[in-house]
C-alpha cells in the first residue's frame, strides 16, 4: 500500500489576509501525514508598486520582464516563502522554504524564447528529490519559481505547478490535491457563495462553461484539476482555507 500525501495550493488573496493566513497554518500544519505546499506570488504587485515597477501587458496577458522576475524571486521566493516556513516551525512542522531550482526540483522552458517574457512551461518534476525531502519528515514549502539549467531563473503559474507535482509524485504516493482558495468551492451560482458543488465531473463542467455558468477566472484552476485526475492522481478538491483538513468540503474534481 503506498503512503498518502497530501499537496496544497495556497491562493494568493488567503497570503494576503492575515485572520484568513492564521487559521490555514493551523489547519494546515494539522493535516496528517506527509504533505506539502505549494504557494504562488503574493504581495508582488504590491511591492513592485513600492518600487515604481509596473505590470506590463501584451496581448491582454500579463508579462513577467526581468525587473518584475527580480520582484517575483524577492517576494515570492524570499519574503512569502520564508514566513511559510516560519509560521510552520512555529506550529510544529517541519518545513524547508524551497523554488524549482533548489535541488533541481523543477526544470522548465521559457514560454516565449524569442520575447522578454521570463514565464516558464514545466518540463520536469524532479520526483525523487522531492520524496527525499518529505520521506526525511521534512514539508517542502514550493514557491512558484523554477529554472531552465542554463542559470536562468523562471515565473510559474502556481497552479500549473501544483497541478504538474501532482502529477509527477502520483507515480510515488496516493496524491491528494487541495487548490485551497478564498471560496468555498465551485459555484452552482456565482451570486451565492454557499451554492457549493459538491461534485463535479469534466461532463458536467464543460456543459456549465457552454451555458456561461463558471467564472472564468476559475477555469485555469478546474483546467489543471482535471488534468491531474486524468494523469494519476487519486484526488483533487477545490475549497477555501477555512476548509483545507475538512474532507467534506469543497468540491471534489471528477474525472
Amino acid at each position: 500500500m503506498r503512503e498518502r500525501l497530501t499537496i496544497v495550493k495556497l491562493g494568493n488573496k488567503v497570503v494576503e489576509d492575515k485572520t484568513a493566513l492564521k487559521r490555514f497554518i493551523t489547519d494546515f500544519s494539522a493535516i496528517e501525514g506527509r504533505k506539502m505546499l505549494i504557494h504562488g506570488g503574493a504581495l508582488t504587485k504590491m511591492v513592485a508598486d513600492k518600487m515604481g515597477i509596473s505590470v506590463k501587458v501584451v496581448d491582454g496577458s500579463n508579462v513577467v520582464d526581468n525587473k518584475m522576475l527580480d520582484v517575483l524571486t524577492m517576494v515570492n521566493g524570499g519574503l512569502v516563502n520564508r514566513k511559510f516556513v516560519s509560521l510552520l516551525q512555529w506550529h510544529k512542522v517541519n518545513a524547508a522554504g524551497l523554488t524549482g531550482a533548489d535541488m533541481n526540483l523543477v526544470t522548465c522552458a521559457r514560454r516565449d524564447s524569442k520575447g522578454k517574457d521570463m514565464t516558464g512551461t514545466i518540463k520536469i518534476v524532479n520526483v525523487k528529490a522531492l520524496a527525499e525531502i518529505i520521506e526525511n519528515e521534512v514539508t517542502p514549502v514550493l514557491a512558484s519559481l523554477g529554472h531552465d539549467g542554463r542559470g536562468n531563473l523562471l515565473a510559474l503559474n502556481a497552479d500549473d505547478l501544483a497541478s504538474e507535482v501532482a502529477r509527477a509524485m502520483s507515480l510515488r504516493y496516493d496524491v491528494t490535491l487541495i487548490y485551497c482558495f478564498e471560496r468555498k468551492g465551485v459555484l452552482m451560482n456565482m451570486r451565492d457563495p454557499d451554492s457549493v458543488i459538491a461534485s463535479l465531473r469534466r461532463t458536467q463542467y464543460k456543459s456549465m462553461r457552454e451555458m456561461d455558468m463558471i467564472d472564468e477566472e476559475i477555469v485555469p484552476k478546474l483546467e489543471n484539476a482535471f488534468s491531474a485526475t486524468a494523469h494519476g492522481v487519486k484526488e483533487v478538491v477545490i475549497t477555501d482555507a477555512a476548509h483545507v483538513n475538512d474532507k467534506k468540503s469543497g468540491t471534489h474534481i471528477r474525472d
